[in-house]
């Protein structure tokens, strides 16, 4: 990877006669630290004071490394859009090697709960994420604004997208035909999550679902691990002329039932789920793309969480917190492109104990 390339479109805010450190060095040691453990301004200098000769190697570093304050106020100020896009397009020029017939795109939000102001649970910073599952890239990113909510920000984060040849899958909160239409004229495809929140058309659907049943082709998958069994039975109803309430949904094609069984140990759990799409496919394709909508929390969110430890993080000034987000997610993104089996909190002390590693991290090499 040409780092220089990578961050050219990332625009220096700073007075140049004032400027002490070069911002690619700023934003490369930022990303190294976080590959490799680190967890906040602190971290970052400390990593670069103790990795100094190391970094030479490929920064400039003209007056030594930055101070923590200095990383602070770079990354408080950086032109958020800008910083995101270098990541967006990293992923896109990946997407863009890639033959295949849709690539799914799952949209769902995260809240930085150590960002809520002290007795307000819901007043954290709530970011929305575009991740591609089958590949583990990101491709956007969407700030909530704090009087909104995430059905407000969904738009926002399509727009900024480009679904086309894509299938895009997001939960019950962007349920809209506004949404289904903003979608399929960017010439993607959608399947969203129906839940009670549209009432009268999920009381039409459960209703219909309940005598059509045994009328619709399915198809069934059984998952087993951590002490778990789950069996998942995906049915797809194509007739939809008896849906009144989904007259106005003009490019709908599909409604997609899921009957999910699980047991643990001796206790056992049913949960119906339905879907809408505009694509007319078979159960077992519906089924594991419903399936891999779920990667998003395992896979992104999770590791957000429990390995880089966003939820502790309590930056909250300026473009800040969110610039630190894009930084998580593109080390994220660096750790997963490794093909050994270690886990991904073992790739990061890998990265932090051996130069090497870290290196064909960065450059492939």
């Amino acid at each position: 990877m040409n780092w220089q390339t990578f961050f050219q479109d990332v625009p220096d805010f700073r007075i140049n006669r004032r400027k002490q450190h070069n911002l690619l060095d700023i934003l490369v040691i930022s990303v190294c630290a976080f590959v490799c453990g680190a967890d906040d301004f602190e971290d970052i200098a400390l990593y670069g004071t103790q990795k100094e000769a190391f970094l030479r190697t490929f920064l400039e570093l003209p007056n030594g490394i930055p101070s923590h304050d200095t990383f602070n106020r770079v990354l408080k100020f950086l032109d958020k859009e800008a910083f995101a896009e270098s990541l967006y397009r990293w992923s896109k020029e990946i997407l863009s090697t890639l033959n295949e017939q849709y690539t799914q795109i799952n949209i769902d939000g995260k809240v930085l709960r150590a960002t809520a102001k002290s007795g307000h649970k819901k007043s954290g910073l709530c970011l929305l994420s575009a991740w591609v599952s089958d590949h583990k890239l990101i491709l956007g990113q969407q700030k909530v604004d704090s009087k909104s909510n995430e059905k407000t920000a969904v738009p926002d984060l399509l727009n900024s997208l480009d679904l086309k040849g894509s299938i895009v899958s997001i939960d019950a909160m962007a349920c809209d035909v506004k949404n289904a239409d903003l979608i399929t004229s960017k010439q993607g495809h959608y399947i969203l999550a129906l839940k009670n929140n549209n009432k009268h058309i999920y009381q039409q659907v459960s209703q219909r679902f309940a005598q059509v049943k045994f009328q619709l082709p399915k198809d069934e998958h059984i998952d087993f691990g951590s002490g778990r069994i789950e069996t998942r039975t995906c049915y797809v109803e194509s007739n939809l002329a008896l849906y009144d309430d989904l007259a106005h949904w003009k490019h709908l094609e599909s409604i997609i039932i899921i009957e999910s069984k699980r047991e643990i140990k001796d206790k056992i759990s049913f949960e119906t789920r339905f879907y809408l799409s505009d694509l007319a496919l078979q159960p077992k394709e519906f089924n594991q793309y419903i399936r891999n909508h779920w990667s998003i929390e395992n896979s992104l969110h999770w590791q957000l969480d429990v390995t880089f430890r966003e939820d502790l993080q309590r930056t909250k000034t300026g473009n800040a917190p969110e610039n630190l987000a894009i930084i998580r997610k593109l080390s994220l993104q660096l750790l997963n492109k490794v093909t050994d089996k270690e886990s991904i909190k073992s790739r990061r002390k890998l990265a932090g104990w051996n130069d090497q590693y870290l290196l064909q991290l960065l450059f492939n090499i």
